[in-house]
């Protein structure tokens, strides 16, 4: 059977989105609500959505026209009766949905298919209530539904293989990337991100970071393509409420408990984008691709007592030229700043060096840099094996070994090397640089500064503020950030600091759950990275990240946080034990040539 003819029950958010997917697919397509108020609202939505589109000039107005020509709004169910497909997007609540369905398979043709766009329930539940569960599927589709095109099929246990495959071949026709998944409560996707975003919200509600600074982290450390705080916006905090105690109910587990400040903001109607109001303040409110957050200069930071001190740097010391010590190296020397780089020995040390000679060759090549910029830069770049080098340093960077007893030991020595007025930095992504501080002579003049690698492509820094650090040295750390072409995010000194803090529990929940067989690990990652916009799945970023690395970092913050979600699971274990340690050996959770 070929889908010409679409139906779609609910017009709010996701389904006034999932009606313009259809129609821009070139689907003649019917929608419904049962109030004449929502009804209007979703197609007020349809159309400012479309009309934004043309002001933008990504539609022509011809376009635009021929898209609301295809949408015709039914009266009754019984509208639906010519139509091959029925997408239901209204509330996730069990009973509503199961009476629907009900009233769906009355009014459609013996052959037609209904699809939920239920996000957490159970298809084979509702396709053995619905009466017509051969033709029962589920099509989860992704915030923004226009502008996503992920797809989560979900065929439940009696959801027929021609039903599979006629759904597939129409969310294909319309322009979507459909990926089997299995039935299960928040099937792929919502099973790692709601889980994330209740992390995140925490860490708001806590007042650990405010919502710029985590959406900027996420985006510039992780590489997503939205902040989790600005989806939660878009999505509404009313919607996540409802799938977040939805999956709660199913599985039992802590993580999904919608965390107090939800309840707050839905009381105070800071709904989102839909509202004007969540997390962001709109310039009006509407759906996504119409609202715009205001800026907002409530999280500005005075410098004034730190930017005199970090525009008297000249020169920067940096112990450790590995792969992320280089980096560092390489992007102080590109600001015009004096490096010297300090290594345990002449082979060591030539090979750091070798490596940001080879990078800044290829920006030549790349046409970034020029010949002589290129030597004027490494002019700049002196190296040593011996710490006394250091001695003349304006700020000290220590990228050595991730191991807390050898950082405790160097921080000894530098306490005793550095000169009077120095500042000191960890690049630590995980340890405490309070315990580092205390090591120095000048514990108030201690700060993280936590690079991403590769350093002189990621944007992002974490300023990690230890117990001892003076206010205008987390001051200097900002604006030395700022100076050397970083965007910085200022964080407590815990475990994690911020990004580690949501990513490394987001990482074992992915590793446990493709142990326990919730998806191939091909299907997990497209769904993550297509879904929620993700530069890779989480399986292939551990495999980048390196199993050993996943298992002590996760470890190292079980231990001081006392939770058992952060200590590794057991296939991380396994993995590392047999030396399956992702790309660097060549086998992970992918085989690598």
């Amino acid at each position: 059977m070929k889908v010409k003819r679409v139906g779609v029950v609910g017009l709010g958010t996701m389904g006034s989105n999932i009606a313009i997917v259809c129609a821009r697919g070139g689907k003649e397509t019917v929608v419904f609500e049962a109030d004449a108020a929502a009804m209007e609202a979703g197609m007020g939505r349809v159309r400012a959505f479309l009309d934004s589109g043309v002001e933008k000039g990504k539609t022509s107005p011809e376009e635009r026209d021929a898209m609301l020509g295809r949408i015709t709004q039914a009266g009754s169910l019984t509208g639906f009766e010519d139509c091959d497909l029925v997408i239901e997007a209204i509330t996730e609540d069990r009973e509503e949905k199961n009476k629907l369905l009900r009233s769906l398979n009355a009014a459609l043709d013996g052959s037609a298919i209904i699809a939920s766009n239920t996000s957490t329930l159970s298809i084979s539940h509702m396709g053995a209530a619905s009466g017509r569960p051969a033709q029962t599927i589920g099509t989860h589709f992704c915030l923004p539904a226009a502008l996503n095109k992920l797809v989560e099929v979900a065929p439940g246990l009696l959801t027929s293989d021609e039903t599979t495959a006629t759904t597939t071949a129409f969310l294909e026709e319309v322009g979507q990337t459909p990926v089997t998944v299995k039935d299960w409560p928040g099937f792929v996707i919502n099973y790692f991100l709601v889980a994330f975003q209740n992390d995140c919200i925490r860490l708001i509600e806590s007042g650990y970071t405010n919502p710029a600074d985590l959406d900027a982290g996420v985006r510039l450390g992780l590489g997503y393509r939205m902040g989790p705080m600005r989806l939660l916006d878009i999505e509404g905090l009313d919607i996540h409420r409802t799938v977040s105690l939805s999956m709660y109910e199913q599985l039992k587990d802590p993580r999904y408990i919608p965390p107090p400040l939800v309840d707050r903001m839905i009381d105070a109607g800071h709904l989102g984008t839909k509202s004007g109001r969540g997390f962001y303040t709109y310039k009006s409110a509407g759906v996504f691709g119409v609202a715009e957050p205001e800026e907002d200069a409530s999280h500005e930071r005075d410098l004034s007592r730190g930017q005199p001190i970090a525009d008297a740097v000249q020169k920067v010391g940096v112990i450790g030229l590995g792969a992320m010590g280089s980096g560092i190296a390489q992007v102080c020397i590109t600001a015009g700043l004096e490096v010297m780089g300090v290594e345990v020995n002449e082979g060591a040390l030539e090979a750091g060096l070798t490596r940001i000679r080879r990078n800044l060759d290829g920006a030549v090549k790349r046409g970034k840099m020029d010949e002589a910029g290129k030597e004027a830069t490494l002019a700049r770049l002196g190296g040593s094996t011996d710490l006394e080098a250091l001695a003349d340093c304006d700020l000290i960077i220590e990228v050595i070994v991730e191991n807390l007893d050898a950082k405790l030991e160097l921080f000894e020595k530098l306490g005793e090397i550095a000169k009077e007025g120095a500042v000191i930095a960890s690049n630590t992504s995980c340890l405490s640089v309070t315990a580092m501080a205390a090591k120095t002579k000048a514990p108030e003049r201690v700060v993280g500064l936590h690079f991403f690698n590769p350093p002189y492509a990621m944007r992002l820094v974490e300023v990690i503020e230890a117990v001892q650090t003076a206010p205008e040295i987390t001051e200097f750390g900002i604006a030395f950030c700022n100076r050397i072409g970083k965007t910085p995010i200022p964080v407590k000194d815990r475990p994690g600091f911020l990004v580690n803090r949501l990513l490394v529990p987001y990482l074992n929940h992915a590793a446990h759950a493709y142990d326990e067989g919730l998806a191939d690990r091909e299907s997990m990652d497209k769904a993550i990275s297509m879904g929620l916009g993700h530069p890779m799945g989480p399986l292939t970023l551990i495999d980048l990240v390196g199993a050993d690395v996943q298992t002590f970092v996760a470890d190292s913050m079980a231990e001081e946080l006392g939770e058992a979600r952060f200590y590794a699971p057991p296939i991380l274990r396994r993995m590392t034990s047999a030396g399956w340690l992702g790309r660097k050996t060549g086998k992970g959770f992918y085989d690598y040539e």
